[in-house]
């Protein structure tokens, strides 16, 4: 039977002495029926969102590259919204200071 992380819930393997993921001592775990579930918190990325869409207007190289960041979080749905919305920001941006550049 699989038993997991007091601290953590992760998943353990049935020899260890500590969390792979978070350290903590294994002394107390538990089987998974008697550990209740928890829900799932998608992690904020609120900071970085706005220091991305600002980068996005102003430079839109580093607003590109906090949208890639946002991008590969597998935790938010909100921070990949956000990053792709970020890239198009960062696009259009270009796209205007090169025409107006040319122009």
């Amino acid at each position: 039977m699989t038993k997991f992380c007091p601290a953590c819930g992760e998943a353990l393997i049935d020899d260890a002495k500590f969390c792979k993921s978070c350290g903590a001592s294994l002394s107390g775990a538990v089987n998974r029926q008697s550990v209740p579930e928890r829900p799932l918190v998608e992690k904020s990325y609120t900071a970085i969102t706005v220091i991305g869409y600002i980068l996005a207007f102003l430079l839109p190289l580093l607003g590109v590259i906090c949208a890639i960041y946002l991008l590969t979080r597998k935790d938010s749905e909100d921070a990949n919204k956000h990053g792709k919305y970020m890239i198009i920001v960062a696009v259009v941006i270009w796209a205007i200071s090169f025409l107006m550049v040319m122009g």
